[in-house]
């Protein structure tokens, strides 16, 4: 299972620094949302110029104006490129012609997929190469202790045809729960950066991850 490290925060100065101390401990660093409004592609270029070993994630969530926007964030060196799950087909088969390109990938976001399973079985016949499961649009039941969540989460997967990525508030104890179900990756933010030592806790997931918690 991967580390996604996100980077959320719209201050490149601070998320490069970030990026710069926890890369060691993580599989893929994602540009994300808030940091691309506001400094656009040059997040995507600054987070490939320090870090060539590792894939860059343009979390764009891309929803119009698909391939243009693609090539952009491809041409200067993301790896993989978001796009919003209840986009059209037309316009995600243009982000995946221009992933093609590039050799890169194509993830989409289930925010606002009302039936995740049945967009999961589209987008993977769109040529989307993962999916990531938004918790922030899906969400367990309430009256569930976490093991229950959990396990409601896993029968989700289960029935999702495409790598899947978790994200939504994932904290180091979750983690070790989460390491049980068939994920391909799990997307970390706060839980790392805002970690009294954000190294630590990066060192800890890591650790978990490759069974040596």
């Amino acid at each position: 299972m991967k580390l996604q490290l996100a980077l959320d925060t719209p201050d490149l100065t601070h998320e490069l620094e970030l990026a710069g101390r926890v890369a060691a401990y993580v599989d893929l660093i994602e540009a994300g949302t808030p940091l691309l409004i506001r400094e656009g592609i040059r997040a995507v270029r600054e987070l490939r110029r320090r870090h060539r070993g590792r894939p860059i994630v343009a979390d764009i969530k891309v929803i119009d104006a698909g391939e243009p926007i693609a090539e952009l964030a491809f041409a200067a060196g993301a790896t993989v490129v978001t796009v919003l799950g209840n986009a059209s087909d037309e316009l995600i088969e243009r982000v995946v012609l221009s992933a093609r390109r590039y050799d890169g990938q194509v993830m989409a976001d289930s925010l606002a997929v009302p039936n995740i399973t049945e967009r999961a079985h589209q987008l993977r016949e769109l040529g989307v190469n993962s999916l990531c499961v938004n918790r922030r649009g899906f969400k367990p039941a309430k009256d569930l202790n976490q093991e229950g969540r959990i396990s409601q989460i896993a029968e989700l997967i289960g029935r999702i045809e495409l790598p899947v990525y978790l994200a939504g508030g994932i904290d180091v104890a979750e983690l070790a729960l989460l390491c049980e179900l068939p994920l391909a990756g799990v997307i970390v933010g706060a839980a790392i950066a805002k970690a009294p030592s954000p190294v630590e806790a990066a060192k800890r997931m890591r650790a978990i991850l490759d069974g040596k918690a």
